[in-house]
């Protein structure tokens, strides 16, 4: 499928968080077994919020992987996993067998190497995984997952999960989706919300090369919702 691009603008976070709901509920109408992978951050509490709320929502099939994920105990508030399990579970929404995480006892380049297997493992028969929904946040620095502008992890095409001990923003021991697996997505969905973030989406709404350069040109359907 060629790349489409849509830019879509909410005046305030709940129209935003009932946009994201409805769209997971068509793409579950549309998956047999969605095959989902979620960012931390603002996403969370957005997510969180709003997906108990959505009635026709149906998570029966999910798999829910994680675009990156700190290194840090589940039990840590800056665990991604940790917090959607901690907000979702309780509530039926979601079993924790639906997840697929991070070993995070492991040594960060083993870590990578595990959830590599695990993903694997979940994509089975294909040699890139190939999620049917993508949902990145987007930082101030033009950031998305743990990959960040000018770091030499853009360019890491040999793996599908990479580590990353060096994380401009701590905590530093992450691992991370590479970029031909994001690119390789069904459908990527880019979110941005606060002023902190105008700079770097005008910036890639007027095609700056740095800017550009750390975001994937999707194969599938491209969203950036603001």
């Amino acid at each position: 499928m060629s790349s489409s691009c849509q830019i879509c603008v909410f005046p305030s976070l709940a129209e935003l968080g009932f946009s994201l709901s409805q769209l997971l509920v068509n793409e579950s109408q549309c998956s047999d077994g969605l095959r989902l992978g979620l960012s931390g951050g603002s996403l969370v509490q957005l997510l969180c919020r709003e997906l108990p709320k959505t009635a026709a929502l149906n998570t029966e099939g999910w798999r829910v992987a994680f675009c990156d994920e700190r290194l840090v105990p589940f039990s840590d508030p800056e665990s991604t996993y940790g917090e959607y399990k901690r907000n979702l579970v309780p509530l039926g929404l979601i079993s924790e067998s639906q997840f697929v995480t991070i070993d995070p006892t492991l040594p960060v380049e083993k870590a990578a190497e595990d959830y590599t297997k695990k993903l694997k493992e979940l994509f089975s028969g294909n040699d890139l995984p190939k999620f049917d929904l993508l949902i990145l946040g987007i930082g101030p620095d033009g950031h998305t997952a743990s990959l960040f502008p000018g770091h030499p992890l853009l360019e890491v095409t040999d793996k599908i999960v990479a580590p990353i001990s060096d994380s401009p923003k701590p905590p530093p021991e992450r691992v991370t989706l590479t970029l031909p697996v994001i690119n390789a997505a069904k459908t990527v969905v880019f979110v941005a919300t606060g002023e902190s973030k105008a700079t770097i989406l005008k910036g890639l709404s007027n095609g700056h090369a740095m800017i550009r350069h750390a975001f994937p040109k999707c194969r599938g359907g491209l969203s950036n919702i603001i």
